[in-house]
């Protein structure tokens, strides 16, 4: 029986979600081969955790200027020669219990939606006990040296830009797949919204606007929601604040302040639903989140964005007319009348949206893994 293994990393919730878009996917069609979901982060060191996960969600929140600094100069492809060794060793030893059991597992394919996959890809493919197929989902719109490496056999990108971006740098074409970015089935399902709306107590005749923060609960939804209260029209909000109980709890001390209903939720998995229930979405360009409300037809407000990955992100939605971008939060007001009031503006969107989303992406990922039959390189 042939072995896949799904590799990805809880050091960011989009890496997961992705994988678990593809682990669904797998469970529908699971004759004939066996898999297994793993994260990389459990087999990292103590240094390999903290750089992955607390380092990571500092920068998010303190440091995103250093981020995108450090993004830009490591993508540089002279930069990129120089470190590339370095960080592949220092990735293979940081989580080395994991490639001795990718090796010890000898699946017949790896599909990682995280760039560790890239980084160790060199050290698997010339240990000879190792034969499998090296597959990556890219899970933002644009590429970073981190993701490239020749001993990746297929790389599964979101957007027809991306592919190009990646054949710049010198990636063959011909390992390269525009797929769309992997995402549950549910945020294209079509729900019963008059029943949801009932469940999660939406106000009738006032417009919903969803906040959403990622997993770990990071971006400025204090001074966004406190904007809101300049919006003209009748609104109530929707507000999931992940992982950031100080967070949740401090807004919900702040409610009086608000002139408009907020209904807030914490870490939930319940975001399709909410979607669904939602006029418009107010969030960061990442590359999970922003798929998601694609492939839910729902308009965004773009604010907060991380320099780096969610810069490109945010430069293919918006060259695709598919969201809208404040530049300061007080833009947020009124670009929230304008998506709510204007049927020229959600008409405008709903193309760029139509254009973009790739609600089959994950399907057309293991097509491509089961037409490849798993064969192991000789």
């Amino acid at each position: 029986m042939k072995k896949i293994i799904v590799l990805y990393s809880t050091g960011g919730m989009g890496h997961k979600k992705a994988a678990e878009a593809i682990v669904e996917e797998l469970n529908l069609r699971h004759d004939g081969f066996e898999f297994k979901a793993i994260d990389s982060l459990e087999y990292g060191n103590s240094l390999y955790k903290y750089i992955y996960k607390d380092m990571y969600v500092y920068l998010m929140t303190k440091g995103k200027k250093l981020w995108g600094f450090l993004y830009r100069l490591t993508n540089l492809p002279f930069v990129d020669k120089i470190i590339r060794p370095v960080r592949e060793y220092a990735e293979t030893k940081s989580i080395e219990g994991l490639v001795n059991a990718l090796i010890e597992e000898n699946p017949d394919a790896v599909v990682a939606t995280h760039f560790n996959l890239p980084n160790i890809a060199r050290f698997l493919k010339r240990k000879k006990a190792f034969k499998g197929k090296l597959y990556t989902v890219v899970t933002d719109y644009g590429p970073h040296s981190f993701w490239m490496s020749e001993y990746i056999d297929r790389y599964f990108v979101g957007s027809n830009s991306a592919k190009e971006e990646f054949i710049k740098r010198g990636v063959p074409e011909e390992k390269l797949f525009v797929t769309g970015i992997p995402s549950s089935r549910v945020f294209s399902k079509e729900f019963d919204v008059e029943a949801l709306k009932k469940k999660y107590e939406i106000i009738e005749g006032r417009k919903t606007v969803f906040l959403l923060s990622g997993g770990f609960g990071v971006g400025p939804l204090e001074e966004m929601l406190h904007a809101l209260n300049d919006c003209t029209g009748s609104i109530q909000s929707i507000v999931v604040c992940g992982h950031n109980d100080k967070f949740y709890q401090k807004i919900d001390r702040q409610r009086d302040e608000f002139k408009y209903p907020v209904i807030l939720f914490g870490f939930t998995d319940k975001v399709a639903e909410l979607m669904a229930i939602s006029d418009l979405i107010i969030t960061k360009a990442g590359g999970i989140s922003t798929t998601e409300a694609l492939n839910a037809r729902l308009p965004m407000i773009l604010y907060a964005s991380v320099p780096g990955q969610e810069t490109w992100n945010e430069e293919m939605l918006l060259q695709n007319h598919a969201a809208l971008k404040a530049e300061k939060v007080n833009d947020i007001p009124g670009m929230v009348d304008s998506i709510l009031t204007s049927a020229r503006v959600r008409e405008s969107l709903a193309e760029g949206i139509k254009k973009l989303r790739k609600p089959d992406a994950a399907k057309r990922i293991v097509d491509i893994m089961l037409e490849d039959g798993y064969k192991k390189n000789e």
